[in-house]
């Protein structure tokens, strides 16, 4: 009885070991891969240096909702996510005196997906501009973007932890995730492939090197979800929707942290086609999308909260910078929304031209 028990543990660990191996295989050539290797944004960039930003930028962990903040302590050579799981240096919770605290939320677009430092991101460019900037107080900004959020995890994320550290600006760079994020999940209705990725998101805190959780989830994801990624099945009457609950989830926030005299500014981030400039080659292949869905995807996904912009009447300001990039053609994209240096920097500096009357009339 001993003999065929342990003979069958043996198994077990030989079936799992295998299939554990392919998972190693199939992770490293299927899914660790990111956009912006094959951006011509970064063509004088090695490809052994590209491989190793992209590895340690996937190693970066986030938990799932309801929050959806980075895990604390985290350092590599291009990412720090600081004791309170905001990207950049250390900061205190408490706000010292003379200080003007901004704080800034996104999801990878605005954390940084494919920067080369924290001071190359959107936050990290704005904190430089104050920083030559001659005034009486010293300004910080707080990168609290994280991969995969949205106003449901930011406006929780708000309420229950960014309250605490006293802002007196803060900032929404959104549009994207809102609009592509499956209205099931907006309603807390996770579904399979909901369940599946919560799951998965476990084993991986559990069990960080360990791939088969990730490529089962994979592989599910296409099971469960089969449908092409086209202009047919992204489109869909459920946008109206989540542009509503995008508009009372922001209305609410605004109008309590207006309580506690914080002051806010939305803005719809801007996506490669929402503009007028020439879309580079390199920019169009490394979309995802087809030439036709190009044309008309972004600009129909953000679209629509733009134009809900002036019913967000409880919050301060707010801001279209869909069309930021007009005028220049250089590339900007590293695939269908996430930024480059260039574009990073063009963004910090509206920024700057919005945030700066706020903060001299306060």
């Amino acid at each position: 009885m001993k003999k065929w028990l342990l003979l069958g543990i043996l198994f077990l660990i030989f079936i799992f070991g295998g299939f554990e191996v392919f998972s190693q295989v199939y992770y490293l050539n299927e899914l660790e891969t990111c956009s912006f290797i094959e951006s011509e944004i970064f063509e004088n960039v090695s490809e052994s240096t590209l491989d190793e930003m992209c590895s340690l930028q996937i190693s970066i962990k986030v938990p799932s909702e309801p929050t959806q903040e980075n895990i604390p302590n985290q350092h590599n050579e291009y990412v720090n996510i600081n004791s309170f799981g905001f990207r950049g240096a250390e900061i205190s919770k408490e706000k010292p005196e003379n200080v003007y605290r901004i704080i800034m939320l996104g999801g990878s677009t605005l954390f940084g997906y494919g920067a080369t430092s924290d001071e190359t991101t959107i936050p990290g460019f704005l904190q430089k501009k104050f920083e030559t900037t001659d005034s009486d107080f010293k300004v910080e900004v707080i990168n609290a973007g994280s991969s995969g959020a949205y106003s449901k995890t930011e406006t929780l994320y708000v309420k229950h932890k960014l309250l605490d550290f006293d802002p007196d600006l803060i900032i929404v760079y959104d549009g994207w995730n809102d609009s592509r994020i499956p209205y099931t999940s907006h309603i807390g209705e996770r579904g399979l492939a909901g369940q599946l990725y919560d799951t998965v998101n476990y084993l991986q805190s559990i069990f960080p090197y360990y791939k088969t959780p990730i490529v089962i989830r994979e592989i599910g994801r296409d099971l469960i979800s089969p449908e092409e990624d086209t202009i047919a099945t992204r489109i869909n009457a459920d946008l109206d929707q989540k542009v509503i609950l995008w508009k009372e989830r922001w209305n609410e926030t605004c109008l309590l942290v207006q309580k506690n005299d914080i002051k806010t500014l939305i803005t719809i981030q801007p996506m490669l086609g929402t503009g007028d400039r020439i879309i580079t080659e390199s920019e169009k292949s490394t979309s995802g999308l087809s030439q036709n869905d190009l044309k008309r995807l972004p600009l129909y996904q953000l679209q629509k909260f733009v134009d809900a912009l002036p019913e967000l009447t409880n919050c301060t300001n707010t801001a279209d910078l869909t069309h930021i990039f007009d005028g220049h053609n250089e590339p900007i994209f590293l695939d269908l929304g996430h930024i480059g240096t260039q574009g990073s920097m063009l963004i910090s500096e509206k920024m700057y031209e919005l945030v700066l009357p706020m903060i001299n009339r306060q």
